[in-house]
């Protein structure tokens, strides 16, 4: 147990390497200047919609999305982005899964495709609707950048984003949406992320391997750990 009256699991270290910027598409239109997205909240109802149109984990989903945004309102020093990215991450969240109504296998890419393509989501102003399929997509498996017209302002936000997602989807790994995540840390130099509700110790391999594009994006370990 260390002085916060926490138990230390273990500690995600960085890795050597970057991850590859492989642009989806270089058709999509890029933001202009640095990249702001616009009031996306007055759309959620949409992607609500979209959600039970596939049969979504609602639960799941919710507590994905409640985690995602803890993770990003805790840690603006470190991602660097205003709260206008806020619901862009809450509406991947709440989207990732739906691609399992088309099929369990690859089921990251059909939500990237369902996202890109279905009619409920039309008033979602493009790129940022591009943006959250690929932010959907990127919840598991080797992640996607976005395409290089767009710069590297919003590459870095889009792996961003996608980090915070995987972690957040991580913790509610065994879809009970029972995890809570307390404190979130800087602490001699890394990451350190409190969870509570879930066996830490039982699924570290998964918060492992969900936390990797986290500490490559941000060069920045991470620490799980269990309040005592």
């Amino acid at each position: 147990m260390n002085e916060t009256g926490h138990t230390r699991i273990w500690r995600q270290t960085v890795p050597r390497t970057s991850p590859v910027a492989a642009g989806m598409t270089r058709k999509s239109a890029a933001p202009a200047g640095a990249p702001q997205p616009p009031d996306l909240r007055p759309l959620t109802p949409a992607v609500l919609t979209t959600g039970e149109k596939y049969g979504y984990d609602a639960e799941h989903a919710g507590k994905v999305a409640d985690l995602a945004l803890r993770i990003f309102e805790q840690l603006p020093q470190v991602h660097g982005l205003g709260p206008e990215w806020a619901p862009l991450l809450q509406h991947a969240a709440l989207l990732h899964d739906i691609g399992y109504f088309v099929h369990a296998r690859r089921h990251h890419r059909h939500s990237q495709y369902l996202i890109r393509h279905d009619a409920l989501l039309s008033d979602y102003p493009q790129p940022w609707r591009e943006a959250l399929g690929l932010v959907a997509r990127n919840h598991r498996k080797r992640p996607r950048a976005a395409p290089h017209a767009w710069g590297a302002a919003c590459t870095r936000a889009v792996l961003g984003l996608s980090a915070m997602l995987r972690i957040a989807d991580g913790c509610d790994y065994g879809h009970d949406a029972a995890a809570r995540l307390g404190a979130v840390r800087i602490r001699r130099g890394g990451l350190e992320l409190s969870l509570s509700g879930v066996s830490v110790g039982g699924i570290s391999r998964i918060l492992r391997r969900k936390s990797r594009l986290f500490a490559r994006t941000y060069a920045l370990p991470i620490t799980f750990t269990v309040e005592a």
